[in-house]
């Protein structure tokens, strides 16, 4: 791979790289040369298709993307090799130069889900522990052992059930089942801690969608080429990678139930939470940009990278 060049006004790299680099952008992030089809066209004159194939030049017009800031805060990243970081520098470009639909990419709604679950789960645990409380509260006085639970349904068209819950048996099922979805809600401590720092703030913005692509595909990327070890799966170094990197490309949700500062617990508990919706929902729940073709050309990574590289 030929050396990348930059300054904050633009970035000049070649075909080759980007041919060599491909691979990297797709299968992390969904990022196809496609994404790039004005600025190859732009630089050598022909239809991306073509030009793709052949040796040139290639010069990338950044009129967010800082290069020398780029190199200042990842430059010198153990986590990351050349290749990697070339990687990450082209995603971070994408980026900050804003170079998708943003239609596109909302519709995706990766986040929406994610943030609504984690919501309810935190007002479940609060609820769990305010009748565990009750009821250890009535045992003191009067020896109670049973602790029925009742459901209702929202439109309470129905009549209520009532649930025997002898031995907790039914909250002990339920925080088996899904506590590991939220490791960072574990006690009633944890939910109000959450459910405050979810009160709406003067301007708050919507839920963004990008955050997941970029830290779901930071974190597969370096388990899959073997930048990390298995075993801590999350590490403190890659999350603070991940912090780092998706508030350097102003992803990171610091509106949405943080307050801005590191903490690994919030990165984990993101992580975790995707990886468990890939698990059981398979590989279409991969967060990931939309591919872009090089008009009615099929995708470059499938039909050169592919098949002229590996």
């Amino acid at each position: 791979m030929n050396e990348l060049t930059g300054s904050k006004g633009s970035l000049i790299t070649d075909t080759q790289s980007l041919r060599e680099i491909a691979p990297l952008l797709e299968n992390y992030f969904g990022i196809t040369l496609g994404y790039f089809t004005n600025e190859i066209e732009l630089s050598t004159g022909k239809h991306a298709a073509k030009a793709i194939r052949e040796d040139h030049e290639i010069r990338l017009p950044a009129n967010n993307f800082d290069y020398d800031a780029y190199m200042e805060w990842f430059g010198q990243t153990p986590l990351l090799t050349d290749r990697l970081r070339e990687a990450l520098l082209f995603v971070a470009y994408i980026m900050t130069d804003r170079k998708f639909s943003e239609e596109d990419i909302s519709e995706l709604g990766y986040w929406e889900d994610w943030n609504t679950y984690k919501g309810e789960w935190a007002k479940l645990m609060l609820f769990m522990e305010e009748t565990e409380q009750r009821h250890r509260n009535l045992y003191e006085r009067v020896g109670e052992q049973e602790m029925p639970v009742t459901l209702r349904t929202n439109s309470r068209k129905q009549e209520p059930l009532t649930l025997p819950n002898t031995n907790n048996w039914l909250f002990r099922l339920i925080r088996k089942e899904l506590a590991d979805y939220f490791p960072d809600i574990q006690n009633a401590e944890d939910a109000q801690r959450e459910l405050a720092e979810r009160k709406p703030s003067a301007g708050a913005k919507p839920m963004n969608t990008f955050y997941p692509i970029v830290a779901y595909g930071i974190y597969r990327m370096l388990h899959e080429e073997n930048a990390i070890p298995e075993n801590p799966d999350t590490p403190n170094e890659l999350c603070k990678l991940i912090y780092d990197y998706t508030r350097f490309v102003g992803c990171y949700p610091s509106y949405k139930g943080y307050d801005g500062s590191f903490n690994p617990k919030n990165i984990r508990a993101d992580i975790s939470y995707i990886k468990k919706n890939v698990q059981k929902y398979g590989e279409e729940k991969i967060p990931k940009f939309p591919s872009v073709k090089f008009g009615n050309v099929h995708m470059v990574t499938e039909n050169i990278i592919h098949k002229d590289l590996f």
